[in-house]
């Protein structure tokens, strides 16, 4: 009788296995992949090189619902040929890293056709990531068209990779052999990738020229917590980044070890000059309260408020708009190793936020989320996983602006910039979106997913630089933003030094707003 109890508890808690898929996948010389070959195919270059087990490819499967599916991580450890086999739903939805020719990684979400796939079914990977970027590309460009403020207006640039597009689709579909059909999808994907920045970049810019969006847009770049180590070249870093065009910077407060909460005036000394030097210039400022990387051991939600309250009330005047939440679904918060707990970074996040406003109910909160799916480490902290969890629990109550981190080096995006501001404007319909900081590549290291070429960093820098500055400029309900991260070591170089990217980004900036 214990042993039936045992049996029957084991039943109830343990969810049934829901399904198995097997993957059909081709490389770019038309060979099919093995359970290995797709995993090296698909993970950050430091894993990839060296056998790249299952937790570090970056797949996430998921309800239609985006609940992620239970099996993390999916991979069926016994099989030649891939098998993704889940617990749970019926039906699920699939988002991968996968390369993309000339262009680097992007995010795909696969899901049959918006029906998901189920139990049994094999999933032709190639051909289903180019008919699914396909699909949502349409979708994206109508609501463009029809949706956005301005609506976009196609280019002769647009309409000429848009059709090239189409054609590829259209070649690929009539292809009756699989490793031909393969490599035809692939080559349709990469048509696709290049018509849809060819939109973002160009709708872009006709958002900066329309002058009823143009000169509300901000065009930032982040000053992160070693801009106090230059105390001598304040004044040659406030006049750069307006001689650069930008209208923002993202002000990172260090974390002031001996005065975390900056209770003392003292604290304030290194930031006076600059932040009156930066306002003499018409820069505005977004505080960061404390970056995400910076959370010391031990604090707690308490002092969080404290830091948050004398922070806003010192620079009320001075400084409108304040990022009280700096990627709060990050899983290092409060140190790799031993993170804080999740509720206790919400709650931090929460009365941050309502402590802002409880000093002035016109100042503006901003709240920037981590893009990350399945390069997540667990199943709570995906975007909108975490969002799932962290809404009901009053998540965004005190929040007007909601940003969106983009690494993507580290968590590519790419084809999945617009699914993603999307999906993000329909759970807050009523905030205000941006993108937030975002770059490639901190050190002069590849160790994640290559973008144009992985032997290529700077070139790729440049070009992310370009596309995310002008894709800013055109999101729902958007208002821009786009703080490049590493300015102060890629951009302004320590001894008065201006970097050839800080050229490009100058050059950006001027072609965006019409003065090129």
């Amino acid at each position: 009788m214990r042993a039936s109890a045992g049996l029957l508890l084991l039943l109830w808690t343990v969810p049934a296995i829901a399904g198995t898929v097997s993957v059909r996948a081709y490389d770019e010389k038309g060979r099919m992949l093995d359970t290995d070959g797709l995993l090296r195919r698909i993970s950050p270059a430091e894993t990839a090189k060296h056998g790249a087990p299952p937790r570090s490819s970056a797949l996430y499967l998921a309800g239609l619902d985006d609940s992620p599916a239970p099996g993390r991580p999916w991979w069926v450890a016994d099989s030649t040929l891939p098998q993704w086999r889940w617990s749970g739903p019926e039906r699920i939805k699939v988002s991968l890293p996968w390369p993309v020719a000339s262009d680097g990684f992007a995010t795909i979400e696969l899901d049959g056709d918006g029906l998901g796939y189920v139990d049994g079914q094999t999933i032709p990977l190639n051909e289903d990531a180019a008919k699914a970027a396909w699909r949502r590309f349409r979708e994206a460009q109508e609501e463009r068209s029809k949706s956005f403020a301005p609506p976009f207006e196609p280019t002769p640039a647009f309409t000429k990779a848009e059709t090239k597009a189409k054609a590829a689709i259209v070649e690929a579909q009539q292809a009756p052999d699989p490793v031909k059909r393969a490599r035809l999808f692939d080559k349709a994907l990469s048509r696709i990738s290049e018509a849809w920045q060819t939109m973002l970049f160009d709708h872009g810019r006709q958002a900066a020229r329309e002058p009823k969006t143009g000169p509300a847009l901000r065009f930032g770049l982040t000053l992160d917590e070693t801009l106090v180590d230059r105390l001598p070249e304040h004044s040659w870093i406030a006049e750069r980044i307006s001689k650069s065009g930008a209208t923002w910077v993202r002000l990172v407060f260090r974390t002031n070890a001996d005065d975390f909460l900056y209770a003392q005036p003292r604290s304030f000394s290194l930031y006076d000059s600059f932040i009156q030097d930066l306002r003499a210039r018409n820069i505005r400022i977004m505080g960061s309260v404390l970056d995400s990387a910076l959370w010391p051991k031990g604090a707690d939600a308490r002092a969080y408020v404290l830091r948050t309250r004398n922070l806003v009330a010192r620079y009320k005047d001075s400084i409108r708009s304040w990022e009280v939440a700096s990627e709060p679904n990050g899983s290092w918060i409060g140190g790799y190793k031993n993170p804080l707990p999740d509720e206790t970074v919400l709650e931090a996040a929460n009365a941050g936020a309502a402590e802002a406003k409880r000093i002035d109910p016109s100042i503006e909160t901003v709240a920037t989320l981590y893009w990350w799916e399945g390069t997540a480490k667990d199943d709570r902290h995906p975007l909108f996983s975490w969002l799932k969890w962290s809404i009901p629990k009053g998540f965004g109550l005190d929040i007007d602006v909601v940003g969106l981190s983009v690494y993507p080096d580290e968590n590519p995006l790419s084809l999945a910039f617009d699914p993603v501001f999307l999906k993000l404007h329909k759970v807050f319909p009523d905030k205000k979106l941006m993108l937030g900081g975002f770059g490639y590549v901190e050190q002069e290291e590849l160790k994640g997913y290559w973008w144009l070429d992985p032997g290529s960093i700077g070139d790729a820098r440049a070009d992310i630089l370009i596309l995310y500055t002008g894709a800013a400029c055109a999101l729902p309900q958007g208002v821009g933003g786009g703080f490049f991260f590493a300015t102060l070591q890629q951009m302004l170089a320590p001894g008065r030094r201006t970097t050839p990217l800080y050229g490009i980004y100058r050059s950006t900036l001027k072609r965006l707003k019409g003065s090129q």
